[in-house]
């Protein structure tokens, strides 16, 4: 308080507001402390708790000093005995103290004894780091302004910024209130996701995947490669045909999966997740360091932009612009070609390689071309396309068509247990080679007695009206009584206008993945929703609609 008062006075003397008629002044105002922050060494034992030295590890005074009796007189003994220092502080409490009772104990100086080694971080973090990054580089794809110029709401995807859904012009808001959170926003966004689910599944709709990794392996090795990186058989993929490629780990965990295209015998070009495809081309040049098979290998994400171009008509509006026979039989699901796409008007043609994959279920295209001519190609498909009633979708609807088909994300649907077994994916790998990488793992995880799978689940879409649809990590519990074991958790879910339901994924006990069961869901609420187990995919069982 005095020294407050001392503050005030200097303060109004400075100001030449003081008229000097008053006997108090700054200097005539005494401050005095006699009080210590700390206490001198050594603490006193407090008489009716616990000494602690270090709250980390609740290591008491008595615990330092039993381990300099046990023989550990070196403090970096004493540290490595009793844990004292290897908490989150790193000893900032702990090391000084810990150091003078061993010099007490062994009869040393504290200099003598020494202290612990100091780890980073040597001083206090600031709030800002905790949280997040101030700067946060991103990258676009070569179709990016288009998406602007549509109004796109942007999202992250990996390192990539990609068009979460299109609203209609005026709908995009801005700042928190775009946040999932805001009602406003969450309703927006699930309308235009629905719409464009349902045009892609009646009419034909565009999305950009240029953020997919690609790799490219050359050479006459690049089949047997192949067969040792992934859990399938490549030896024998016919030229011009496409299979589902999936890698793990050395513990037998799905770490990525993607779509690898035989172009020919010495010519295969492979995706991968849009978060994975680094790890993946560090992964194959590790490997191929030891092998030195002839072959080489090279990440070209950055070299190729590309689109999906799906639904109905999506065949009617690319025929027009190439020469390549889109006919059922001259271009069947699954396969994979290389050609040309037409700029009317001009005579530029733009190389392309196409892909006929199914992640969305319906008749599709995938079309990769040179990354200078991404703008372009999304130019063309959609002036072609506007005859038919074309319309962007984003990555939040193409989310939704995966999950009616049943097909799963890495790293969304999967986590750092999962193994082929529990994501049915037995069918992915090939019984008749002798090894691929993490082939031991596998069969081990999946010889021992399982505890879980991924199931599809469906809830009436009265839930989603209510506001009570499941969301990514709600809980799935044993049964609906009270204190029931935790069996699995969500890990998509979504309302699908299309099969008229909420349906999802989810990871579940063994005794509850027979279609039928019942899956009893933890909200946010804190009620309990139970949901039905249904087989996959919940959309198109018969595949009808992506291989016409």
């Amino acid at each position: 308080m005095a020294d407050g008062q001392r503050a005030a006075l200097k303060a109004l003397q400075a100001l030449g507001l003081l008229d000097g008629t008053g006997t108090e002044t700054a200097e005539s105002v005494t401050v005095e402390c006699h009080r210590q922050v700390n206490f001198d060494w050594p603490i006193f034992k407090h008489p009716k708790g616990k000494d602690f030295v270090d709250y980390d590890e609740d290591l008491q005074a008595k615990d330092i000093i039993n381990a300099t009796r046990l023989g550990y007189r070196d403090v970096q003994l004493v540290k490595r005995f009793s844990t004292v220092g290897m908490g989150p502080s790193q000893g900032r409490h702990s090391a000084l103290p810990t150091a003078r009772l061993v010099a007490s104990a062994t009869g040393r100086s504290v200099t003598e004894t020494g202290v612990t080694t100091a780890r980073p971080p040597y001083v206090p973090e600031k709030l800002a780091y905790v949280a997040g990054r101030c700067f946060a580089p991103y990258r676009q794809t070569a179709m990016h302004f288009r998406h602007l110029e549509l109004g796109a709401k942007l999202i992250p995807a990996g390192i990539w910024q990609r068009p979460g859904f299109y609203p209609p012009a005026g709908q995009l808001l801005q700042g928190s209130d775009a946040s999932p959170l805001n009602p406003v926003a969450r309703k927006i966004r699930d309308a235009c996701i629905e719409a464009e689910s349902l045009h892609v599944r009646s009419r034909v709709g565009l999305i950009d995947v240029s953020t997919l990794g690609g790799i490219e392996l050359r050479g006459p090795d690049a089949a047997e490669f192949m067969n040792r990186i992934y859990t399938f058989g490549f030896l024998k993929q016919p030229v011009g045909k496409t299979r589902y490629a999936v890698l793990t780990n050395d513990q037998g965990v799905v770490v990525d999966d993607g779509v690898a295209c035989r172009f020919a015998d010495d010519h295969f070009y492979v995706t991968a997740t849009t978060s994975g495809v680094d790890a993946v081309y560090r992964l194959m040049t590790f490997w191929n360091t030891q092998w030195r098979l002839k072959v080489d290998i090279a990440n070209v994400t950055s070299a190729f932009a590309a689109v999906n171009l799906a639904g109905p008509d999506s065949r009617k509006v690319l025929k027009p612009l190439t020469d390549v026979d889109l006919s059922q039989q001259g271009f069947p699901y699954l396969a994979c070609r290389e050609g040309f796409i037409r700029v009317p008007g001009s005579d530029v043609q733009i190389p392309a390689r196409f892909m006929r994959v199914g992640f969305v279920g319906e008749l599709g295209y995938e079309i990769h071309v040179p990354t200078r001519y991404g703008e372009l190609l999304w130019d063309v498909l959609m002036s072609a396309g506007a005859a038919f009633d074309i319309r962007p979708f984003g990555v939040e609807t193409q989310r939704l068509l995966r999950l009616e088909k049943g097909h799963i994300i890495i790293s969304q649907d999967t986590d750092g247990m999962s193994h082929p077994g529990e994501l049915s994916l037995e069918w992915a790998i090939s019984k008749g080679k002798p090894w691929f990488n993490g082939c031991r793992a596998v069969d081990i995880v999946m010889k021992r007695p399982q505890t879980r799978k991924l199931v599809g689940f469906r809830l009436s879409a009265d839930l989603h009206h209510q506001g009570r649809k499941p969301e990514e990590g709600h809980l799935v519990l044993a049964s609906q009584q009270d204190g029931a074991a935790i069996t699995g958790h969500v890990t998509s879910c979504e309302y699908s206008p299309t099969v008229g339901a909420i349906i999802g994924l989810a990871y579940a006990g063994l005794d509850q993945v027979e279609p039928g069961s019942r899956l009893p869901i933890r909200i946010d609420t804190g009620d309990l929703v139970l949901a039905e187990v249904v087989s996959l995919p919940f959309y198109d069982p018969e595949q009808a609609r992506q291989e016409i």
